[in-house]
């Protein structure tokens, strides 16, 4: 009887405490509320979130002879939307052809 209630005693605590063991606590919410946009100087573009936690990173499409390529900005980390802006730079100032953004969580 008394290994019983033990063994009963054990498995409560370890219930307890097991939910606030390293790796099991709530996960951050991914980015969201994600936008992208070319400048007004044409051969930088932009990208930002406003919800969630992690990263943000610019994508300019920028063209190359007869071909397009990519050019990736920064990380930058997730804010309310005033900080935490990427920017992109299509090389030689060229005008960028397109715009994207990539997250990752922290």
């Amino acid at each position: 009887m008394k290994k019983t209630i033990m063994s009963l005693m054990v498995a409560a605590a370890a219930a307890t405490v097991i939910p606030f063991a390293p790796g099991t606590a709530l996960a951050e919410p991914v980015p969201s509320d994600c936008h992208s946009g070319i400048y007004y100087q044409p051969y930088k573009t932009w990208a930002s979130c406003n919800k969630g936690s992690g990263y943000v990173q610019a994508i300019a499409t920028c063209p190359n002879g007869s071909t397009t390529k990519k050019v990736k900005g920064p990380w930058k980390p997730v804010t309310d939307g005033t900080e935490g802006q990427s920017v992109a730079y299509c090389p030689g100032n060229r005008n960028a052809v397109g715009h994207a953004y990539a997250i990752k969580k922290y």
